[in-house]
C-alpha cells in the first residue's frame, strides 16, 4: 500500500522519542506492516514504524492501566472516552528519519493520503531498504489539507501543556517583515500587522479561553471565531488554538482575543527577534 497517516502533536513527538507505542484511535484496523509516520500540519513524513497489532478497545475503568503504552494523562481520559480513541494500534521498530521528507497532502485525503513515489523512495534511501512503505493516515485527521504556503513549517514536539507553533517563522517572514509574538498566561500568538492596520494573526497560534474577568469589548467576536472554528479547543484546557490564518481589524482586536480580555495591541505585540513593540517600530519610521 502506499497511502498513508498523519497523527498530530503531541503524540507524534511522543512515538518518535519512544514514549507511547500504542496510537489511540476510534477504530480498530486490519492494517499490518510498516508504515511512515507524517506529523499532521508540516507536510513532512518524519518516521517509519511497523504496525503489529490492533487491540480490543480500552475502556472507562481501565484506560489508565495502561498509560505507559499510550501516554495519554489522566486529566484527558474524559475526552478520549468522549472520542472514543479506545482502540490501541500497536507500534514497534519506530524509527525517526534523519532528515523529513517532504509530501503533498492530496486534496480530499481525510484518514488514508496517498504518497507519491519520490516520497516512498526518499523514505527508504533513508532507511536503506527496498521494501515497500505503507503509510497510514491517523485520526483526528486534519479536515482540510494543509494549505501549501505553509506546508513545510515544522513544528516542535510538546507535552499537551505547551503551545505548538511554526518556529522557522517566529523571527521573518519569507519577504523579510518582522513576526510578532504576543505571550498572555499561558498562551502564545504570533502575527503580522497590515498595511491598512489591520493584523493577521497566523494559525496554530493560541489564545486563552478565559482570561480577565473584566468587561471584554472582543467577547462577540470571540464567540464569533468559536462558532466559526477558526479558534478551536487546544488539548491544553486552558486554550484555544487557531485553525487558520485570520486578519482582525487592529493589532488591539488580535490582542484582545488572543488574551481575552481588553488590550494594547500595538504595545503587546513585540518583534519576535528583537523585542521592540510594534508601537516603537511604528512610532520610529513615522519620525
Amino acid at each position: 500500500m502506499k497511502s498513508g497517516l498523519v497523527i498530530r502533536e503531541p503524540w507524534i513527538g511522543k512515538i518518535l522519542a519512544g514514549e507511547k507505542t500504542w496510537e489511540m484511535r476510534s477504530t480498530a484496523t486490519t492494517i499490518r506492516g510498516e508504515i511512515a509516520l507524517i506529523r499532521q500540519g508540516s507536510g513532512l513524513v518524519v518516521g517509519t514504524a511497523k504496525l503489529v497489532g490492533s487491540l480490543p478497545a480500552l475502556t472507562r475503568g481501565n484506560y489508565m492501566d495502561f498509560s505507559s503504552q499510550h501516554a495519554i494523562p489522566s486529566e484527558m481520559l474524559e475526552e478520549v472516552i468522549r472520542n472514543r480513541w479506545i482502540h490501541p494500534w500497536v507500534l514497534a521498530d519506530v524509527r525517526p528519519l534523519p532528515i523529513p521528507v517532504p509530501y503533498k497532502h492530496k486534496s480530499g485525503a481525510v484518514l488514508f493520503v496517498t504518497l507519491d513515489a519520490s516520497v516512498l523512495d526518499a523514505i527508504r534511501r533513508q532507511r536503506g531498504s527496498s521494501q515497500t512503505v505503507a503509510v497510514i493516515a491517523a485520526a483526528p485527521a486534519p479536515s482540510t489539507p494543509p494549505r501549501p504556503e505553509r506546508e513545510n513549517m515544522p513544528v516542535r514536539a510538546t507535552n499537551p501543556s505547551e503551545t505548538l507553533l511554526p518556529s522557522d517563522r517566529s523571527a521573518r517572514r519569507d519577504d523579510g517583515a518582522p513576526v510578532f509574538v504576543f505571550r498572555p498566561e499561558v498562551a502564545q500568538a504570533y502575527g503580522f500587522p497590515l498595511p491598512d492596520g489591520g493584523f493577521v494573526v497566523l494559525k496554530d497560534s493560541t489564545a486563552m479561553r478565559q482570561g480577565s474577568p473584566n468587561e471584554k469589548r472582543n467577547r462577540p467576536l470571540r464567540e464569533e471565531l468559536v462558532r466559526s472554528g477558526v479558534l478551536t479547543p487546544d488539548l491544553n484546557k486552558r486554550l484555544y488554538r487557531f485553525s487558520a490564518d485570520h486578519e482582525f481589524s487592529s493589532p488591539s482586536s488580535a490582542a484582545g482575543v488572543v488574551k481575552d480580555g481588553n488590550a494594547s495591541g500595538r504595545q503587546l505585540w513585540k518583534d519576535s527577534k528583537t523585542g521592540i513593540s510594534l508601537k516603537a517600530l511604528l512610532d520610529g519610521a513615522r519620525s
